[in-house]
């Protein structure tokens, strides 16, 4: 299997399961285009400053929660990012190689952000702020192993359904990487406005950097 090609299908199949058909038929044509004449330029044409899919985000609307639409967002981002460069190597002639890919596609997540109160202390992130920071190593190994196993779709389906083996784990490890900073960890979604612990309201934004040496996470703001 062609890995851009393929690429391709996948992101048609996450465009249909999310009643995104108009945009699922632009990409079917961009298939269509690729396997009659080896053509790329009109997929990249779609995703430029003043292509169809300029600013395209799922709506809430389409999803059974937040947590849905958060995955499949970054999952398509992902697949785009990932089709995108098969396509500029495939426009160049370039060679394209699964070593090379698994080499060069995604990088691990270093920083987490956070909430601190001001008045007493307490460090918090919450459900949100975990996925945002596991975010790449899920979807890049998704992604990356799909194309080498040929089964991209599949796991494609499985990050949408929330079911991918890497989304619990990679959630496991940072939230014991936060408890072993004495960083609570809230199950909410939404920013926070009060601390858990006195109940003030003065909150400060932080970032919290993954530890080398040991499996923590250091404040990197105060």
């Amino acid at each position: 299997m062609n890995f851009y090609e393929l690429t391709l299908e996948t992101l048609i199949q996450v465009l249909t399961d999310s009643s995104e058909d108009l945009k699922a038929s632009y990409l079917s044509d961009c298939l269509s285009r690729w396997k009659s004449r080896s053509d790329v330029d009109y997929f990249i044409r779609g995703f430029s400053d003043k292509g169809v899919f300029a600013d395209f985000h799922f709506a809430n609307s389409t999803f059974s929660s937040e947590e849905q639409r958060f995955w499949t967002q970054q999952l398509f981002g992902g697949l785009v990012a990932m089709a995108m460069q098969l396509a500029r190597f495939h426009k160049e002639k370039k060679p394209i190689s699964i070593g090379f890919i698994r080499q060069n596609f995604g990088h691990q997540a270093e920083v987490i952000h956070g909430t601190v109160c001001q008045d007493c202390g307490a460090r918090l992130v919450n459900a949100l702020d975990i996925d945002r920071y596991i975010t790449m190593p899920v979807i890049s190994e998704a992604i990356v192993e799909g194309l080498d196993h040929d089964d991209l779709k599949k796991r494609a389906a499985e990050v949408m359904a929330l079911t991918y083996p890497r989304l619990g784990s990679e959630r496991e490890k940072a939230k014991l990487r936060a408890a072993n900073t004495n960083i609570t960890v809230s199950s909410d979604r939404k920013p926070q406005t009060m601390c858990f612990r006195c109940g003030s309201k003065n909150l400060k934004t932080n970032r919290f950097l993954k530890s080398l040496r040991k499996n923590e996470f250091v404040m990197l703001s105060k």
